[in-house]
């Protein structure tokens, strides 16, 4: 019986010796584990280290500093030696105390003589970068088919002392700039200049579908922000892609196809962690290699061969930006993802009561889904829109997603600043500062446009005048305003009126109504939805002649696709052209009806709405406008009949060697009786009178030089930026430029007037070089162009087919 029952409870008692050893062994496994943490600086200046390699017991176990020079590490063993190592530093070891807790010093290194050793065989860097070129497009986050995450952000505008306070303070007697100095550098020592907050969600669907929601915002010195400060530029740079965006230049990647030719790789450190290395690699671009470059520090892990870390910074000396950029790894489901991201922003140039400004913009990436459950639905045409209550969110909500918090210059920062804006109305300042960016400036429920209160060109001369529209104070669906203005030179009188009815938001369906005794170009070109003439544009401001217009038109425009925008227009204009003066037998006034289809299509466009605006968003892919006109004959009083087709294609295309390919294809044709006035002038922008780069338009062609019913032209550059023409005293940004036309003219109602123009039936060709930015600061440049006329059209005199123009560049 007792053999029996031992028997019976074997299993048991197995069971229970088990539980009891594996118990045992789990206790001492909790026992041996050791953690660390602590905080990496700079030994001279205190700055906090990122990316410092931290080793376990010779490479038991390891991480690295995160961007705020934080580290935590466990190890189920106990830690014996820790080592710190760190580009440009000595290598720091130590044997950690019971505290766990460790503040590290690390000493700056003498220069290194590395760089100038001359090595035999390979450089051993080499096959590491060609390996993580390799594997580039499989750690691509956009080459997931989904993801998803949420972001907070902080940005902070301050600025650093150029000059040694304690010795200007032991001056016997201070200057006024001294003072200046020392009362700026107090105020620095209290809080920032400014301080802005925070928190999105962004998710992306395979191809190109992507939307960021401001969920949060705080901005120091505003109660109702309506913008929120976003890294999207910084986040969307990819050390994978061939010429990241970095700020809006592009750099060449040095991980790009080649780069081992044009950079100069140096491997600093390897360090073994586990079943893992982690490769840590300088790079900077060699010397006499003419290319815009980046330099700083790769951290490439053996799994995957994917980039943990990196450090990039501008590299050349005329970028006018001193911008650095940290961004840190970590895998996700096997995946590599962005955690962090440090961006500082300085501008050399700027100088505050002898303070150098800069800016600091901090992200942490939480809450990262691969692949989630995203369905092309879920995404509209705004990539980038704010919550309407995201200047309302409470502090809890904060103190839940921020996960840097604030420290007691930042809090500071708010509580002055905040006071600072309401004494100084700081709101309604940066309200105008949005209408100005609009061209426009509020004044209660209307707002002045300031496109209107002066205008120059060389047919009405100075132009001065004012107009106004009703703005969302007084309506968020009706818009009503009107124009007046006087010309100098042509000494005439315009004025005009015009309204909006939103009638359905989602579509964006619109009716519009306009009236406008004003002055339209004979033989122009009008598409639909191009925006109005830029600062970048200047050839309205050139044409020689222009027609005295009454306008009366109806227009019901929505965007029916995604992507695709289209209007229909009905107009009655009275034309009478000045150029008839020169053209005898011309008619004094020209009656036109026409009906206007048009459309636009944009592939892969999105919005963004910020600013209380809503823009498009820059992309590589081109657009297309295409219009069709009816001449209405005996309609609103309409003398022609006539059928119109037009279009117009615009791209550009980057390459890593070549630079910037952009083109414009424009064509056209006209069938039935139509007037001069409304066939196509040649599109030219010389006029004798400015020696200024039109932007648009052939350069060495007058206004009204050729007119065609059927036309086609190429407008062709290669912005090949600094590559070939870089010296240390002239450092230019080179474009190379062709344009290209022909026209017919097979309606033969005007041959009397031949004489008097030109067909380009032949071919119009030109090309140019221009030598932009030779004198440049840090948001414009002057520069020099110059093109050259030739083919059957070139001019008898040699030399008159030469033209040299001044450019002008605008870098925001």
């Amino acid at each position: 019986m007792i053999s029996s029952l031992y028997i019976l409870k074997m299993p048991q008692l197995r069971s229970c010796l088990l539980f009891f050893f594996s118990l045992i062994l789990t206790t001492v496994t909790i026992a041996q584990t050791t953690q660390i943490e602590g905080t990496v600086q700079d030994a001279r200046t205190h700055e906090k280290l990122a990316f410092v390699n931290i080793v376990v017991n010779d490479g038991e176990a390891g991480t690295t500093t995160n961007l705020d020079g934080q580290f935590q590490l466990r190890h189920s063993r106990p830690i014996q030696t820790v080592r710190f190592s760190y580009v440009g530093y000595s290598t720091h070891f130590i044997t950690p105390d019971s505290t766990g807790t460790l503040n590290i010093y690390l000493q700056p290194a003498a220069a290194r003589l590395a760089e100038v050793i001359v090595r035999s065989g390979a450089n051993p860097a080499h096959r590491i970068i060609r390996l993580a070129s390799q594997h580039r497009e499989r750690h691509k986050p956009e080459n997931l088919d989904a993801y998803s995450y949420r972001t907070y952000n902080k940005f902070i505008l301050t600025a650093v002392g150029t000059a040694d306070g304690a010795e200007i303070r032991s001056k016997p007697s201070l200057s006024r700039q001294d003072s200046a100095y020392l009362k700026m550098g107090k105020l620095l020592g209290e809080q920032h200049l400014f301080l802005s907050e925070s928190i999105t969600d962004y998710a992306f669907l395979k191809p190109n579908q992507h939307k960021e929601t401001i969920l949060a915002t705080r901005v120091s010195g505003l109660e109702q922000p309506s913008f929120g400060i976003v890294a999207a530029e910084a986040r969307e740079f990819s050390v994978y892609d061939d010429m990241p965006v970095f700020f809006g230049k592009r750099y060449l990647s040095p991980l790009s196809t080649g780069s081992t030719r044009k950079y100069n790789f140096l491997l600093e450190e390897t360090s073994i962690v586990g079943s893992d290395t982690i490769y840590i690699i300088s790079y900077k671009p060699e010397k006499g290699k003419n290319f815009d470059g980046l330099s700083g520090i790769l951290y490439i892990n053996s799994k995957g061969w994917a980039v943990q870390n990196v450090i990039a910074e501008s590299a050349a000396d005329d970028d006018k930006r001193g911008m650095k950029l940290q961004q840190q790894f970590e895998q996700v489901n096997g995946h590599w993802f962005p955690k962090e991201l440090d961006v500082e922003i300085t501008i050399p140039q700027v100088q505050l009561k002898g303070h150098q400004p800069f800016g600091h913009l901090r992200t942490y990436i939480t809450n990262v889904q691969l692949n989630p459950p995203l369905r092309r639905r879920d995404f509209g045409l705004i990539a980038l829109s704010q919550a309407p209550e995201a200047h309302r969110q409470p502090l809890s909500f904060w103190e839940q997603h921020r996960t840097d918090s604030l420290n007691r210059l930042e809090q500071r920062t708010y509580q002055q600043l905040d006071s600072t804006g309401k004494a100084d109305n700081l709101e309604q300042k940066i309200r105008v500062i949005e209408y100005l960016t609009a061209r426009q400036i509020p004044v209660g429920k209307i707002s002045l446009d300031l496109n209107r209160f002066l205008r120059a060109s060389d047919f009405e001369g100075l132009r001065l005048g004012v107009g106004a529209h009703t703005n969302n104070r007084f309506s968020e669906r009706l818009t009503v305003g009107g124009y007046w203005g006087y010309g100098l030179g042509d000494e005439q009188h315009k004025y005009g009126a015009d309204a909006t009815l939103l009638l359905h938001k989602p579509l964006e369906l619109k009716l519009a109504a306009a009236f406008f005794e004003d002055v339209l170009e004979p033989g122009g070109r009008r598409l639909p939805f191009m925006p109005r003439s830029t600062f970048n544009s200047l050839r309205p401001a050139l044409l020689t002649h222009l027609d005295y217009t009454t306008h009366r038109s109806a227009t019901l425009s929505s965007r029916l696709l995604r992507y695709l925008q289209v209007q229909a227009t009905l107009r009655q204009e009275e034309r009478r052209p000045t150029l008839a003066v020169e053209i005898p037998e011309s008619p004094a006034r020209h009656q036109v009806a026409e009906a206007v289809l048009g459309l636009r299509y944009a592939y892969g466009e999105q919005l963004v709405q910020l600013f209380n605006q809503t823009r498009p968003v820059p992309n590589s892919f081109p657009v297309l406008r295409a219009q069709y006109t009816r001449g209405l004959k005996g309609f609103l009083e309409g003398d022609y009949d006539y059928h119109k087709v037009d279009a117009r294609l615009s791209a550009s295309f980057r390459h890593r060697t070549t630079g910037e390919t952009s083109f414009t294809l424009m064509g056209g044709l006209i069938k039935g009786d139509v007037p001069l006035l409304a066939m196509y002038n040649g599109y030219g922008s010389y006029n004798s009178s400015y020696k200024v780069y039109a932007g648009e338009g052939f350069e060495t062609m007058a206004p009204y030089e050729f007119f065609s019913d059927r036309y086609t032209a190429l407008f062709l550059q290669q912005d090949i930026g600094k590559r070939l023409l870089r010296t240390r005293f002239f450092q230019p940004n080179l474009v190379l430029l062709t344009n290209i036309g022909f026209g017919d003219l097979q309606e033969r109602q005007f041959a009397e007037q031949e004489p008097y123009f030109k067909t380009m039936t032949r071919g119009f060709y030109e090309s140019g070089l221009l030598l932009n930015d030779i004198i440049s600061s840090p948001f414009s440049g002057v520069g020099i162009g110059f093109f050259y006329r030739y083919g059957p059209y070139a001019l008898d005199k040699a030399s008159d087919n030469f033209r040299i123009k001044l450019t002008t560049s605008l870098f925001f």
